[in-house]
């Protein structure tokens, strides 16, 4: 793969990072109660850490397959629609939120590796598609806890 177009992918996925590190920064210093400010605060730290991960990646300087192996899907962000942002957010709605944007992430990186004929280049957006399923399956997990709490 030619190195300024895998440079251009991971940095395009950088900057989708930091869009939803913002986001949540935004998010957390909007919602009035304590315990989803700092949900979101939290969330803002780990799209830091995708950030620096993928920095690591593109200062490599080369394709690296398979850095996120992580299967495990509940698929349970497609049951629900986009809760709106709001001051007054409860932690269902702040989890579905996140659990949300980690699955459109997880479908951008997808696409992106179906309509690549690169093979290398590839193998890059579907890494990014698994760790971005990664992160949705860990807000699935919250997300069940807090929405079906009958089951605990």
């Amino acid at each position: 793969m030619d190195t300024e177009k895998y440079k251009d992918v991971i940095s395009m996925a950088i900057q989708n990072e930091i869009a939803a590190r913002e986001f949540y920064e935004n998010v957390s210093a909007r919602i009035k109660d304590d315990y989803l400010k700092e949900l979101f605060a939290d969330f803002a730290k780990e799209e830091k850490k995708h950030e620096t991960i993928l920095t690591g990646i593109l200062n490599q300087e080369k394709v690296d397959a398979q850095y996120f192996d992580f299967d495990k899907d509940f698929q349970v962000a497609e049951t629900i629609d986009m809760p709106e942002v709001s001051a007054d957010m409860d932690l269902k709605s702040a989890i579905g939120l996140a659990m949300k944007n980690e699955e459109i992430a997880m479908k951008q990186y997808t696409a992106l590796a179906a309509n690549c004929s690169d093979p290398e280049l590839e193998a890059v957006f579907l890494d990014l598609a698994s760790m971005e399923r990664g992160h949705k399956h860990m807000m699935e997990e919250k997300f069940v806890d807090v929405a079906f709490p009958e089951v605990w």
